[in-house]
C-alpha cells in the first residue's frame, strides 16, 4: 500500500516519511496535489522549513515531477464526427 494512503488512513503526520517515485504510479495529479497540500500543511503546523528536511524535500520534488509527467502524457482525442 502506498506510504501516503497509509499515513492518511492511520492519521499519522504524512512529513515523518519519504515517498518515493514508485509509490506515486496510480495517482492522478488531484491525489498528487492534495497529497503536496497535506505536506505543505503539516510542514506549517509544526512551523518548519522544506528545506530543512531533506526528505520532505526530496518527497515534494517527487510529487512534482510526478504532476508534470501527468500533464505531459498526450490527451486522448475523442471519437471523430461522421464524415472527416
Amino acid at each position: 500500500m502506498k506510504a501516503a494512503m497509509v499515513a492518511v488512513q492511520t492519521g499519522r503526520k504524512i512529513m515523518s516519511q519519504f515517498i518515493a517515485p514508485n509509490e506515486l504510479h496510480g495517482m492522478n495529479e488531484q491525489e498528487l496535489r492534495a497529497l503536496r497540500g497535506r505536506i505543505m500543511a503539516d510542514l506549517r503546523s509544526m512551523g518548519q522549513s522544506v528545506f530543512l528536511n531533506p526528505h520532505i524535500y526530496a518527497s515534494l520534488q517527487n510529487i512534482d515531477a510526478a504532476i508534470q509527467r501527468l500533464q505531459q502524457q498526450p490527451k486522448p482525442r475523442g471519437p471523430k464526427p461522421p464524415g472527416c
